[in-house]
């Protein structure tokens, strides 16, 4: 398998790293509702973040697999590492995705850009687009990329080593996770290749059996016959407010 052009597939990880988010988007938020009631809940578009950091730390760092944090002017990061295969992740929204490399005029690099430069500047995408600089996005010197993932890897990540950087992308809704998808980008983020990773998501069987009283109501749903615990029904309208804000 050329590695420069192929996803390589560590399918015992990646069913981690989707339960983590998953566990996230459904559970974790979820959880935070029913416990805080709060006039407004403006922390949680960055909560969503720290429980799935959180949940990398307890689910899928053992062995080979261990957690690149950097520190990006305030906001705290963090990359997962496979040793063995030489490959780091990322994770963040579809719409954060697509948006990276269309803002205009920074002056400093997203961490992405200084991570797909170093680690996929030879990779090849299957339709090559027009580089960032043909949209008019600032290209920064090589330089400057290069320290900027010194500062992200800390020493956690030896270029020589040929890692390759892979992008888990997601869609969520209502707290569920309505697609996701590995993102194997070049360095002017071109598409190199993708696969889905929807098959790793698992349905939640509670939902499907709710039968308590609509989301409009303020009331709790009843669990069914067979006693499954149902969601309170008025965390969905505070989701889709939250994810209308993220």
């Amino acid at each position: 398998m050329n590695r420069n052009t192929q996803i390589v597939i560590n399918d015992d990880l990646l069913r981690k790293i989707v339960y983590c988010i998953e566990k996230a988007i459904r559970d974790d938020l979820q959880q935070y509702l029913r416990e805080n009631h709060r006039e407004t809940n403006n922390a949680i578009i960055l909560l969503r973040g720290d429980n799935i950091n959180t949940n990398l730390r307890t689910h899928v760092v053992k062995d080979d697999i261990d957690l690149v944090p950097f520190q990006r002017y305030g906001w705290s990061g963090r990359m997962v590492i496979d040793r063995k295969e030489h490959i780091t992740y990322s994770i963040m929204t579809e719409g954060t995705l697509s948006g990276v490399p269309k803002k205009k005029n920074r002056e400093n690099p997203h961490y992405l850009q200084s991570v797909l430069y170093v680690e996929n500047k030879d990779c090849i995408a299957k339709e090559r687009q027009m580089t960032l600089e043909d949209f008019g996005i600032t290209i920064f010197d090589t330089d400057v990329l290069e320290q900027d993932f010194e500062k992200i890897s800390q020493g956690m990540i030896n270029v020589e080593e040929d890692y390759k950087h892979y992008i888990i992308a997601y869609k969520a809704e209502n707290g569920e996770i309505k697609d996701i998808k590995l993102r194997f980008l070049d360095k002017d983020f071109n598409i190199v290749d993708e696969a889905s990773l929807m098959q790793y998501i698992k349905p939640d069987f509670a939902r499907l059996t709710d039968i308590g009283p609509s989301e409009d109501t303020d009331e709790d749903a009843k669990p069914d016959k067979k006693g499954l615990v149902a969601i309170k029904s008025g965390i969905k309208p505070k989701l889709r407010e939250i994810e209308k804000k993220a």
